[in-house]
Parts: C-alpha cells; sequence; structure tokens
C-alpha cells in the first residue's frame, strides 16, 4: 500500500509540474500572439497615396477620416445620402433616416459621443437664382456606428433677415456643444447637447465676408475663416478669426502676414495644434493650395510653415498619423461619376 501510495504521490506530482509546465508554456504563447496582433494591427494599414470613386454622382464638398474603421465619409451637394468609403475604393451608402433629403457639406466626427455632425443646406433653393427662396440651414446628427438619423436641427430660423442659408462646416468643443458655420447668413450658430440652437457669433471684425471652415482648438477656442469668392473664383474679403467659446465678442483677426496665404476654405487643426487649410493662389479659379499655418502667441499671429499646390479642391481630412486628404473636386459638373480622394505630403 505504501508503495502504491508513493507511486501515486510521484505521479501526481509529475503530472502537476507538466501541467504547470503547459500553463506557463500556453501564456508564453497567448503573451507572443497578442504582441504579434498588437504589432501587426499597428502596422497593417497601408495608406494609399489615392483613391478612386467610380459609379455614384456624390458631388461631395465634404470628407471625414473616420479611424475607428479605417474609412472615409463623403458629403454629397446632390442631396443624396452620406457615402463610407474603404481605403480600396470599394463604398456603401451610410446615413439614412431623414424626413427630406438635404444636401450636405462639412462633416466632423464626434468620438466621445458616438456623433457624426454634418452641416446641411438646401442647394436647389440656394443656387436658382430666386431671392424669394433662400434655402435653410440645418444640423444632421447620426449615430456614428450606424448611421441612423438621431436629430434634425433647423438652424435658419435663428437668422429670419439673412438673404440666404448655407451650412457650411462644423466642429464641436470638448463639452458636446456643436459650432456650424453658415457662410451665407454670415453666422456661428451653436447647439447644445440637449439640442438647442443659439446665435454664437456675429462677423462684426473689418472684413464683412461669411464664415466658411472652422474648427474647434483644446485651449478652448474657434478658429473661423472668412471669405468671399469674386466672379473669377478667386477668395477675397479673406482673414481667420479667433472666437474666444467665454467670450465670443471678444473675437480677434489672427495677424497672417505672408502673401501666399489667401483665406481658408476648409480647415482642419491637426495633432501639434496648426491649422491645416485649403487656399487659392491668388492668380486662378481653381487653383488651390493646401497650406499649414502655426499659430503665435496664443493665435494672435500666425506664420505659414507649409504649402503645396493641389488640383480644386474644397477641404481636408488628416488621420491620427498626420496623413492628409484631399477630395478632388469639379463643381461644374455634378453629374460626374469619379471622384479621387488625394493623399498631399508637403
Amino acid at each position: 500500500m505504501k508503495n502504491i501510495k508513493k507511486t501515486l504521490i510521484l505521479l501526481l506530482i509529475v503530472i502537476g509540474f507538466t501541467c504547470s509546465c503547459n500553463n506557463k508554456t500556453m501564456k508564453n504563447e497567448h503573451s507572443k500572439i497578442n504582441k504579434v496582433n498588437k504589432e501587426v494591427g499597428q502596422n497593417k494599414i497601408v495608406f494609399p497615396n489615392s483613391i478612386k470613386i467610380e459609379s455614384i454622382a456624390q458631388n461631395p464638398e465634404g470628407i471625414e477620416f473616420d479611424k475607428n474603421d479605417n474609412t472615409f465619409l463623403l458629403s454629397s451637394q446632390n442631396a443624396d445620402p452620406i457615402i463610407k468609403i474603404n481605403l480600396d475604393g470599394t463604398f456603401k451608402q451610410f446615413t439614412k433616416g431623414e424626413k427630406f433629403p438635404l444636401s450636405t457639406a462639412g462633416l466632423h466626427i464626434d468620438y466621445d459621443r458616438n456623433r457624426l455632425l454634418v452641416a446641411a443646406f438646401d442647394s436647389n433653393e440656394l443656387f436658382d437664382e430666386n431671392p424669394a427662396t433662400k434655402g435653410v440651414s440645418y444640423l444632421r446628427i447620426y449615430n456614428l456606428e450606424t448611421g441612423n438619423l438621431e436629430q434634425d436641427i433647423n438652424l435658419s430660423f435663428l437668422v429670419p433677415n439673412a438673404k440666404s442659408y448655407f451650412a457650411n462646416d462644423i466642429t464641436v468643443d470638448n463639452n458636446g456643444n456643436v459650432y456650424i458655420s453658415d457662410w451665407y447668413a454670415k453666422v456661428v450658430y451653436k447647439v447644445d447637447l440637449n439640442g438647442t440652437p443659439s446665435v454664437f457669433w456675429k462677423n462684426k471684425t473689418s472684413i464683412p465676408s461669411g464664415p466658411n471652415g472652422i474648427d474647434f482648438h483644446p485651449d478652448g477656442f474657434l478658429l473661423v475663416s472668412i471669405l468671399d469668392i469674386s466672379s473669377s473664383f478667386l477668395y477675397i474679403d479673406y482673414g481667420l478669426v479667433k472666437i474666444p467659446l467665454n467670450d465670443p465678442q471678444a473675437a480677434q483677426l489672427v495677424n497672417i502676414t505672408d502673401t501666399n496665404y489667401h483665406g481658408f476654405d476648409g480647415m482642419v487643426i491637426n495633432a501639434n495644434g496648426n491649422v491645416i487649410g485649403i487656399t487659392n493662389n491668388g492668380k486662378t479659379g481653381g487653383g488651390n493650395v493646401l497650406m499649414e499655418l502655426k499659430g503665435i502667441g496664443d493665435w494672435s499671429s500666425a506664420n505659414v510653415i507649409n504649402l503645396k499646390a493641389i488640383k480644386e479642391s474644397t477641404t481636408v481630412a488628416v488621420t491620427p498619423e498626420n496623413k492628409y486628404y484631399v477630395i478632388n473636386q469639379d463643381f461644374s459638373d455634378d453629374s460626374a461619376t469619379t471622384w479621387i480622394i488625394k493623399q498631399i505630403k508637403f
């Protein structure tokens, strides 16, 4: 009996040791696999130099990069749904649930609240040359995962005496307040988390143009581009305005002396706190330039630190890796069915 007991104990010890070794081996293997997965996950994204989208008359003005699934979102001046585009150019309809169609311009993702924020307007009324039809401006909020419309907020009723309305670009602050530039009504709207809209800022600077590009700076202010466009499609009467969130009446023009700067259409603030925007070369309509501005003295002034000539485009999307993409447009043909998303490198 003693020998049998001894044998059993020795056997259990051997089995226990083997299991322990196997567990350690398995843990080590899992660690290796997890490490490899992380490394692959970090390096698997190959950002293309260009993405070709075919067979859809999207007529986009706004572009946004979704870091959750590494896709691009394109708006539609033709009042079609916003589309989601893979890096290989394949796409699908994304937004849905609207009671009535509207054209869409600027797009902005609010990751903290799982929202796609969209500046929407009525291009049919806006461009019909009938002074009696002024159009409308809306904030449309979609679920970032499903594309379902969650809120549809009329903004233009806040400025009843405006000649017309063009919700153009959009951003969000740290508290979830949304800001929308209305290029034609010459105001910036604010919509709080309860969905309550108000007029946040009216342009009372020495430059009378309407606000176009807009983004929120994490130091607590908006940077807003104001500009007009001449009959020959050059940017005119332009400037960049710094608007403190806690005192919008204290808005000031940013001093920019570089003669390459001719105002911004669309613009974003990158991870370095610099502004990346689309400007005009000052010589030809559609002669666009991607430009990087660096603020000085808390954006009391700014210097041009990078610029690159590009094809006709309106705005820019930035990836978390600070890669810049523009959407090439030809607004002379709103039925065009081929679009190019182009990566721009300074």
